[in-house]
């Protein structure tokens, strides 16, 4: 069994941001987390729409935001399954991979959708669940037992971030600056127009 304590932080990542990065470490540190995995999903249940980015641009972001930090791992798992990715799958496979309690961490956003997704009593059951929280509103029943992230400092999301790009707004300090660059190289989601 490993020693090593991991909590996982999944998403589409299209793109990821300082948000992400920040409540990462901010679990990893308030909770006393060895390694924070981040999984890109292949394709979320719990986004409308289907990532903007291809697979092989969001990976290759999320290397370069997190290079330099040897408590950040990716972990390319949903990535490789291919299909719609659910969380349940997902952390079964860790904690038989670790061989113990994996940590959850889950932003507000998807709070209100929780207690539809698949399994979701097994999920608060296999993993130890952290909500990284914006306000004060009550948690559902079902994550009563959420640890809470004060995520309040850093209130953006990828979808804030694509919107800006899209109209040729500023969004440089809001990605690391590599993601920033990669972004501009690849034009991704039109950002030639923007900055």
């Amino acid at each position: 069994m490993s020693s090593e304590r991991v909590a996982m932080l999944g998403g589409s990542f299209d793109p990821v941001h300082i948000g992400h990065l920040f409540i990462a470490e901010e679990a990893r540190i308030r909770f006393q987390y060895d390694r924070v995995l981040f999984v890109p999903a292949a394709h979320s249940p719990h986004k409308a729409d289907s990532s903007v980015a291809a697979a092989d641009d969001r990976l290759q972001m999320l290397q370069l935001a997190i290079a330099g930090n040897e408590s950040f791992s990716i972990d390319s798992w949903e990535l490789e399954q291919g299909g719609v990715s659910y969380t349940i799958d997902t952390m079964r496979h860790f904690s038989q991979r670790y061989r113990q309690r994996v940590g959850l961490i889950i932003g507000d956003d998807l709070v209100e959708s929780f207690e539809r997704w698949r399994e979701a009593r097994q999920l608060v059951q296999l993993a130890d669940v952290m909500v990284a929280r914006r306000d004060d509103r009550p948690l559902p029943q079902l994550l009563s037992s959420a640890r809470a992230i004060d995520n309040s400092p850093l209130a953006v999301s990828s979808s804030m971030i694509r919107e800006r790009i899209g109209r040729g707004a500023a969004f440089r300090y809001l990605v690391p600056d590599d993601v920033f660059t990669y972004i501009r190289q690849q034009n991704l989601y039109g950002s030639l127009n923007s900055g």
